[in-house]
């Protein structure tokens, strides 16, 4: 259910989420996102605060072996295609971009570096098909692309039961079955879920910042080899430590139970085979389906632990079994918690109902109600109540059913640096909100606004959160997103906090900004940027680096490693692909938004001279 903002998408809750639900997007929205689809539950914590990528598991081929049993696919793969003959140089989000311009409707997309193939799935054999008829012979960045059926990967729990049962070494196959103490399944979840748990915080702030400056040495090295691309004498060439501009890391105000949000699974225990609600103790991928209870998770808090386990309780009492990923069977998936500082506290689970009558469901809605209104959860006080019936798999990339409300409001509201913000089941907001505010306060520093003659583009804007809050410290503000949805809760949300100088593009970023940045041209817009994970695609940062009026930007970046191109592009010297004058990297900020992870917000101002003539593109 991951929301696109601009053109990509950012896979960005940053630790703790179940990752068949594509986590929260980025740093500065609220956006909308649709509801999963189940068969693919991978619902881990993620690993180092990262969000763990849809990526295919396995792409070597199965044999054909008649005798042999047919091994039981990945439900994920049953619609993968190849597509060779693709330009090496051709990065996934271009690879996304083409085929949704194309209108077709891949899944997933696996590309790896430089190489001249990439694999891409569908929901449905009608859409492979399609897409194999409108790929075939198609022309694209001077290639002629070809296609053909790929097999899907073999399940990997039944493949790790296969290799163990089919040894020929007794004791290795019965060292591959013997299960860990309760402390080492506790620990295993911790370093999965937490990887930094065994350290002081003081320490994970060294760590985290030891990582950026790792980064910046990899920005030295890759600007230097800009240059000497570029054919300029050495004189030229930057002398600037990107380390000496790296400000001391902010960290953040809350660092145990941080999180306002958690997707409990509904599972096994490792030990005891009990439903549990809890973490996801590995991928399936990796062949680990298991199901811890979240007692000793650092960053969640108290009362999300008690939210599960009464659910657990709920689950272990109800007449449905938990939803196996592996034989398909099952009903309950996962129990999606949010809560806020104002007293908000939302609750959905969600239901596999196939196979139950219509008279079945509704039971299953009047149970769900009467826990939280009359029975044991009622002492939680649940102010909003839905529940989410899923389809096993869908069959098309058609919408699933929105969630239904239960109980109580439809939204919760939360408060940010004095502005209000409502939040559905299905919106992102930031998980860590002292931290947020730390980060947009930072955001509102580097852009150094004036109210008279301010003009702030906001890019990937989401549902505008960072817009609304510069707002007040601007003359006006545009924001610029991809999803419609996202727009209107942009809107309604700047009506309900009376902003009035902000307004809204509903666009692909690189559509929108030649002709906004156009109309702009005797302005001194500040950009602030917040894009996915992999960055700003090309013609995005081609548009910002052509416009001469714009002299300063803030970039916010969740994965700076990702992101370090986009650092590149921006400063690099001009050339036939890179027209404009490049930017100037003025100082960079650390913002710890997620303890316990690996995962660090970075900051960054990037500035240049105004234009003494027309614009040099």
């Amino acid at each position: 259910m991951a929301t696109p903002k601009g053109s990509l998408s950012k896979d960005g809750d940053e630790s703790n989420v179940n990752t068949a639900i594509s986590s929260d997007q980025g740093s500065g929205a609220v956006a909308s996102q649709n509801q999963p689809d189940i068969s693919t539950n991978t619902s881990t914590l993620a690993k180092d605060g990262d969000i763990l990528q849809d990526t295919l598991a396995d792409h070597t081929a199965v044999e054909d072996n008649s005798k042999a049993e047919k091994p039981v696919l990945y439900s994920t793969e049953n619609f993968k295609i190849r597509i060779g003959n693709i330009h090496p140089r051709s990065a996934h989000s271009q690879i996304k971009q083409k085929l949704t311009s194309l209108k077709l409707k891949p899944k997933k997309i696996k590309k790896m570096d430089k190489c001249d193939w990439a694999f891409a799935t569908f929901c449905c054999e009608e859409d492979r098909q399609n897409a194999m008829k409108v790929l075939e012979g198609l022309q694209w960045r001077g290639k002629t692309l070809y296609v053909k059926k790929a097999e899907a990967a073999t399940d990997p729990l039944l493949n790790r039961k296969r290799r163990a049962d089919e040894s020929d070494d007794a004791g290795v196959a019965k060292q591959q079955k013997v299960k860990l103490t309760a402390d080492e399944y506790r620990e295993k979840l911790l370093s999965k879920t937490c990887p930094l748990w065994n350290m002081s915080y003081n320490d994970q702030l060294k760590h985290k910042e030891d990582k950026i400056k790792n980064i910046l040495s990899s920005l030295k090295q890759e600007m230097m080899k800009a240059y000497k691309d570029s054919k300029l004498p050495k004189s030229e060439y930057p002398n600037t430590d990107y380390k000496d501009l790296l400000l001391p890391i902010k960290p953040s105000p809350q660092t145990d139970g941080y999180r306002n949000k958690c997707e409990f699974t509904v599972g096994r225990h490792p030990i005891s085979d009990e439903v549990t609600v809890g973490y996801r103790l590995g991928e399936y991928r990796e062949g680990t389906v298991a199901v811890l209870e979240p007692t000793h998770s650092p960053n969640t808090s108290q009362a999300m632990k008690d939210v599960a386990f009464s659910f657990q309780d709920f689950v272990r009492q109800s007449a449905y079994a938990p939803f196996d990923p592996v034989s398909q069977q099952g009903h309950w998936v996962w129990l999606l918690v949010r809560e806020t500082t104002l007293g908000g506290l939302m609750v959905m689970p969600t239901f596999v109902g196939e196979g139950l009558s219509q008279e079945e469901l509704e039971g299953v809605k009047s149970n769900i109600l009467k826990y939280y209104t009359e029975g044991d959860g009622k002492s939680f006080s649940v102010t909003s109540l839905y529940i989410s019936i899923s389809p096993r798999q869908k069959k098309s990339e058609t919408e699933t059913p929105p969630p239904v409300h239960l109980y109580g409001d439809e939204t919760i509201e939360e408060q940010l640096l004095g502005l209000k913000f409502q939040i559905s089941p299905s919106a992102f907001f930031q998980v860590n909100k002292e931290g947020a505010e730390v980060l947009y306060s930072a955001i509102s520093e580097f852009a150094e606004l004036t109210d008279d003659s301010s003009t702030v583009l906001d890019v990937c804007c989401g549902t505008g959160t960072i817009g609304m809050l510069l707002a007040s410290h601007a003359k006006k503000v545009v924001g610029i997103e991809l999803v419609p949805q996202a727009v209107s809760d942009a809107e309604k949300n700047a009506k309900l906090n009376g902003v009035e100088n902000i307004s809204f593009k509903c666009g692909k970023a690189e559509a929108v900004l030649p002709e906004l940045m156009n109309s702009m041209r005797s302005e001194e817009p500040v950009a602030i940027v917040d894009p996915p994970r992999a960055g700003l695609n090309r013609e995005v940062l081609s548009s910002l680096r052509k416009s001469p009026s714009l002299t300063k930007l803030v970039y916010v970046s969740c994965e700076p490693r990702s992101a370090l191109k986009n650092f590149v592009e921006l400063m690099r010297p001009p050339s036939k692909r890179w027209r404009g004058d490049p930017f100037k990297l003025v100082k960079l900020l650390p913002v710890d938004m997620f303890p316990f992870s690996q995962q660090c917000e970075l900051v960054l101002l990037f500035e240049r001279e105004p234009p003494t003539s027309q614009d040099s593109g």
